[in-house]
């Protein structure tokens, strides 16, 4: 398969943004009177309201206030980028830039708001160098449906399956399989589990693997 476009997700993937969402998530539910472990945080990973919600009431019980949890998450953690910015991640910078130059189109599928993916690409020249941004805040379903990546490809202008979507999170991964691209995983707070990998195509150390699959002569080395 010669791949046309690449799509990738944002948070843990091209920006290290998810210990930073785990960090606010578990100080905003403290400060609310609700203990949040690691494990907890990291399973809202890419999940909409309607996902997460249930996960809430599950963990904490009907007094839990999941819209005000998020508001104080969100404020806080904007002041901390604000002040301190965000990290790329390894090779987020060097992979946008060899895909640019081989024409492979690129895109972002992200379920932060579009705004909010500019502010933290925008810094390290990145967000104009996307073909396009698509946001879960525009699709009628959120990871893990796949209406995300199916709306991405079809912006690029290509097939599903001419596209590797890259992801690093449980609900991403789902998404992307069940859309039909070709999945790789890079992950980055936790290892994929066997009911993860079912949906992954090629399991990556770091972005600048990617590359194996673009270039003619190393394909076949990924199959």
């Amino acid at each position: 398969m010669i791949y046309k476009g690449v799509i990738f997700d944002m948070d843990g993937v091209l920006v290290d943004s998810e210990k930073l969402y785990m960090r606010f998530w578990q100080e905003a539910s403290t400060l609310l009177g609700f203990e949040m472990t690691e494990e907890m945080a990291l399973s809202l990973r890419s999940n909409s309201p309607e996902t997460a919600i249930p996960k809430f009431l599950g963990w904490f019980g009907e007094s839990a206030d999941y819209y005000r949890i998020r508001e104080l998450r969100r404020k806080r953690m904007a002041a901390f980028i604000d002040q301190n910015g965000v990290e790329l991640k390894p090779g987020a910078r060097e992979i946008i830039e060899y895909l640019s130059q081989k024409g492979i189109k690129t895109a972002l599928a992200t379920a932060s708001p579009v705004k909010r993916a500019q502010h933290y690409l925008a810094p390290h020249g990145l967000f104009d160098r996307l073909d396009a941004v698509v946001s879960g805040t525009t699709v009628a379903r959120s990871k893990p449906a796949p209406d995300i990546y199916l709306e991405a490809a079809r912006i690029l202008g290509l097939p599903p399956q001419e596209c590797i979507a890259v992801e690093d999170s449980p609900a991403g991964v789902i998404a992307a399989k069940t859309a039909g691209c070709f999945t790789v995983m890079v992950p980055d707070l936790t290892p994929p589990d066997e009911d993860i990998l079912k949906y992954v195509d090629w399991l990556a150390n770091d972005l600048t693997e990617i590359k194996n699959l673009i270039e003619p002569d190393h394909i076949r080395a990924c199959f």
